[in-house]
């Protein structure tokens, strides 16, 4: 990224601001965790949008369940989107639909016994591959780099979505 950054800057030097290099930076960085994501989930035979769904329904708490309108806000994806990738985790029997009792009209998105083992499962591979990836960094200073991250992305107005609905009992 240097010799790219350093050539912009060469070529054109009003480009020369401090943002210019944290967005060249971070979407190398996006791009580097994009391929390990995508490696490391070989061996299930799943996409980044399903360990998405899968990782957002295992820290969703008990019943590990949520409405397909929570998901669609969580992770930012259309109507269509969520429906594509819930019928494909469902045909793998990571996740079931559960009818909503308060709307017929409606379900909940569930993982499974098997869904929720393997959302642990791959969290625990990616948690060891972000560790080797990170290995020659301190955790001080990949805390720090957390928190400058959060606080770019805060002031771009990146905010959590509401927190979502519980389903009656």
């Amino acid at each position: 990224m240097d010799t790219v950054i350093d050539g912009w800057r060469r070529e054109l030097p009003e480009l020369d601001r401090p943002e210019f290099d944290l967005v060249k930076r971070a979407a190398r960085l996006g791009q580097l965790l994009e391929e390990a994501l995508g490696e490391c989930l070989g061996p299930w035979n799943l996409v980044k949008a399903d360990y998405n769904v899968l990782s957002v329904l295992r820290t969703a708490g008990a019943q590990y369940e949520l409405r397909p309108t929570d998901l669609r806000n969580r992770l930012l994806l259309t109507s269509g989107g969520v429906t594509n990738i819930v019928n494909r985790l469902e045909r793998l029997n990571l996740v079931q639909r559960v009818p909503d009792p308060a709307d017929r009209r409606s379900a909940w998105v569930r993982l499974t016994a098997e869904g929720a083992e393997v959302a642990e499962e791959i969290m625990r591979a990616w948690a060891a591959v972000q560790q080797q990836m990170f290995t020659s960094l301190s955790p001080q200073l990949a805390r720090e780099g957390s928190d400058i991250l959060r606080a770019a992305l805060l002031a771009l107005g990146d905010r959590e979505p509401e927190a979502p609905a519980s389903r009656p009992a």
